[in-house]
């Protein structure tokens, strides 16, 4: 007859929980790991070179975040590949090419800035968003241009205008795209 010692069944019961225990917090980091590890889309066909470049922004000489920064090209080859960023606390943005590649194409660009706010009204003027930084630095009224050259960009630019807010002119602000 084999002798059962319940204290050694008890204890073997507990490791087989922590073991257990330690396989699912293990497959728990793993997954999280590798979910938030997302990869890039493979580079498009016939996406120029991209150089590194990154700008910090000031309005009025105070950071503001949330800046939207867009380059422009007049460049048949390179219109099809949007650069851009938006500014972190710190007002620097890394300019990005087609919003997942680091860097932008090397030319010319036309250079915009834009930072708008919603508002609440009873009428759709009242609705209408507010321009946080002045008109004159949006897409179809800026006069800015930056040079991307093939080597590391760093640029900063002061933009002025004080501190007044705008009644954004309808269909200068494209409206945000959904992904389905």
């Amino acid at each position: 007859m084999i002798g059962i010692n319940w204290k050694d069944l008890s204890m073997m019961k507990k490791d087989k929980r922590l073991t257990v225990l330690a396989s699912a917090v293990l497959a728990a980091v793993a997954a999280v790991a590798l979910g938030g590890c997302k990869r890039l889309p493979p580079r498009p066909e016939g996406m120029p070179e991209l150089y590194p470049c990154t700008m910090r922004v000031t309005f009025g000489g105070e950071i503001v975040e949330g800046v939207r920064v867009g380059l422009i090209s007049d460049d048949p080859a390179l219109k099809k590949w949007r650069a851009g960023g938006v500014t972190d606390a710190e007002g620097n943005v890394v300019i990005k090419t087609a919003a997942y590649y680091d860097g932008a194409a090397a030319g010319t660009f036309k250079l915009s800035f834009s930072k708008s706010e919603d508002r609440l009204g009873d009428t759709l003027e009242e609705m209408q968003p507010l321009s946080l930084i002045p008109l004159k630095y949006l897409p179809v009224n800026t006069q800015l241009t930056v040079e991307i050259k093939p080597e590391k960009n760093e640029f900063v630019y002061e933009l002025d205008g004080g501190q007044e807010v705008f009644p954004v002119p309808k269909g200068s602000v494209q409206p945000p795209k959904h992904k389905r």
